[in-house]
């Protein structure tokens, strides 16, 4: 029997639950075409938007957005796991569960942070649910944190990063986005959120509802990644410890901290360790049976562990990243498994992180440490081609041989020289969209085909997916929001400033510091007798300016409503100046910004 009916005669085994009768439709494209790799149209088609009744009262929601949402319903309640990514997505699927109960929501699992397993909260419970306790809203610890990093700290890179990665300035089709890998699509609707009012460190056990669960932390694709079993019911929810029906994202191109394989398959295996029936996954479709679930799980944690070590065996061999890229492979076992297609994660860039994991960037050469800037490399690389005609002649026959990254590459040294060479970018986005059209995996095809309309001038100028949700940054405190100012200093315009700004806010009584000295700014948790200069504004004000909205500078040229000051006007108007909003255009990464750009 051939690789191919095996598998879809082993996924029908494993998925052979009861669907309960919804709203038809596959919001993957599923439709064949020669510029779709055949295995990724395969892959679309089991997208289809169901709502599973995986047991007589634990029900998955699958297909209606990136993430999956479960619902266990109790004597009295129900409990939610992941409320999808917007409130739009969250209020559809509520609307089918309501199809089958009517009970009141008495808690809600976030399992990890990102946006497609938290921003449909308000579609689940109200502000005034989550503060009063009504509903419990159950996280890790560090799960604020890690939305303090991808909201404020470095929100604007993986902002754009994200929109790249995820298709979200493409059309749906042939030319465009297919699927997500791991789901359908990701949706940019209105992303809602609600601060967890029940957290813990290792192990929180409890009863909702009249059902025992236990909620553990694995860390895994997050630090903050919690699943939850269900002793009475033999029923494993598995956050995305596993990553649906698709090869993990052990690094992923949108931009993250590094995720740490070894405690990546260990999670798998205190998985493996519980005797469950039913596994409910937070991207794919659930599964059935103990033998078949251990079969998943072992698979899937083995593949992850065969990355890793080769990896760790050829670099102690003097493997470099690209080498590893090279060499490293799947078995047929583990790469013809039904759960581990390339559809999402790819061992190519996973090898690399793993490099960058244990050793750093520095690969060993001594010139690496002191290379010539961009630009002048640029020249020389040229220069050493022959000119750009030679290397557009050179470009035209690598794409003519189809060695499509090739051409990319060379072509990109003539955009580094000059980003406006209209018949540079024009053959850069021919190599970028034809290799992205041979892609399995869902990731580069949509980077590549979102990189070729950037160099044709057809990508829409927003930023993208991550904004800052308003009811993201209301649950950030105050404080971290007066901090991660620090992080828009615009240094070379204040390396002679020395500024002690105190920050109040009117409305909730607080009150801090920023210190500018000589272009850092350092934050004091409270405000110090010594400010002389100080700014008062509301909380409302302080998350228009963190979000992006606004900033400082035009806040005080405006004299927004309620807005003070105290102290030297102009001390104050140059402590404004120091400080960058988040505004500005957009960051293009497949066309060279000019340094001096970054600099102004």
């Amino acid at each position: 029997m051939s690789n191919w009916m095996e598998n879809i005669i082993w996924r029908w085994a494993l998925v052979t639950l009861i669907p309960m009768p919804v709203l038809a439709g596959n919001l993957a494209y599923d439709q064949p075409s020669p510029t779709i790799h055949p295995r990724l149209t395969e892959h679309s088609k089991i997208m289809e938007k169901k709502v599973y009744r995986v047991r007589d009262n634990v029900y998955l929601a699958y297909g209606y957005g990136l993430a999956n949402s479960t619902m266990v319903v109790g004597s009295d309640g129900v409990i939610i796991i992941d409320v999808m990514e917007d409130l739009e997505r969250g209020t559809e699927v509520l609307a089918e569960f309501r199809k089958i109960t009517d009970k009141p929501i008495k808690a809600i699992v976030y399992s990890h942070n990102h946006i497609d397993h938290v921003g449909g909260a308000r579609a689940f419970a109200s502000k005034e649910d989550a503060t009063s306790g009504k509903v419990k809203l159950i996280a890790h610890s560090s799960l604020m944190d890690a939305v303090v990093n991808w909201t404020g700290t470095v929100g604007p890179i993986l902002e754009r990063r994200s929109s790249y990665f995820a298709g979200v300035f493409l059309e749906q089709g042939p030319d465009g986005w297919v699927n997500m890998g791991i789901g359908p699509r990701i949706f940019t609707g209105r992303a809602t959120f609600l601060p967890p009012n029940l957290t813990f460190d290792k192990r929180l056990e409890l009863t909702v509802a009249g059902i025992d669960m236990q909620v553990i932390y694995v860390p895994s694709e997050t630090n903050d990644e919690i699943v939850v079993w269900f002793p009475g019911l033999q029923v494993l929810q598995t956050a995305e410890v596993l990553q649906g029906e698709a090869f993990p994202n052990l690094h992923t191109m949108r931009g993250t901290k590094y995720r740490d394989p070894v405690k990546w398959y260990k999670a798998v295996d205190a998985l493996r360790a519980l005797p469950a029936e039913y596994m409910v996954p937070s991207h794919g479709r659930p599964v059935h049976g103990h033998d078949n679930i251990q079969e998943v799980l072992t698979h899937y944690r083995d593949a992850i562990q065969y990355v890793h070590d080769q990896s760790v065996r050829l670099m102690n061999k003097g493997a470099l990243p690209e080498d590893l890229a090279a060499l490293i492979k799947l078995p047929d076992h583990l790469a013809n498994h039904p759960w581990l297609g390339e559809f999402y994660g790819s061992v190519k860039n996973s090898v690399r992180q793993f490099y960058a994991g244990y050793i750093g960037w520095y690969q060993g050469d001594p010139w690496e440490v002191d290379k010539l800037p961009p630009l002048r490399r640029a020249k020389h690389y040229v220069r050493t081609m022959g000119g750009r005609d030679a290397v557009l002649a050179e470009a035209k026959l690598a794409l003519a041989e189809e060695e499509y990254t090739w051409a990319a590459e060379i072509l990109t040294y003539l955009l580094r020289i000059d980003a406006e060479d209209k018949a540079a970018r024009l053959l850069k986005a021919r190599a970028l969209r034809e290799w992205g059209y041979r892609q399995i995996t869902s990731t580069w095809r949509n980077w590549a085909l979102t990189a070729a309309k950037e160099l044709e001038g057809t990508l829409p100028l927003h930023k993208g997916i991550m904004k800052s949700s308003p009811d993201i940054a209301d649950a950030l405190s105050s404080g971290k929001m007066v901090e991660l100012l620090s992080t828009r200093v615009a240094a070379e315009r204040c390396t002679d400033v020395r500024q002690l700004v105190g920050i109040e806010l009117t409305d909730t009584a607080e009150a801090y510091a920023l210190e500018l000295r000589r272009g850092i700014a350092e934050f004091h948790p409270e405000m110090p007798a010594n400010a002389s200069e100080k700014i008062r504004l509301t909380r409302q004000q302080l998350i228009d300016v963190f979000i992006g909205k606004t900033n400082l500078k035009s806040m005080a040229a405006g004299s927004a409503a309620g807005m003070r000051f105290e102290g030297d006007r102009e001390k104050l108007d140059l402590f404004f100046g120091c400080i960058e909003g988040m505004d500005g255009p957009p960051i293009t990464l497949s066309i060279p910004v000019d340094l001096a750009d970054l600099a102004n």
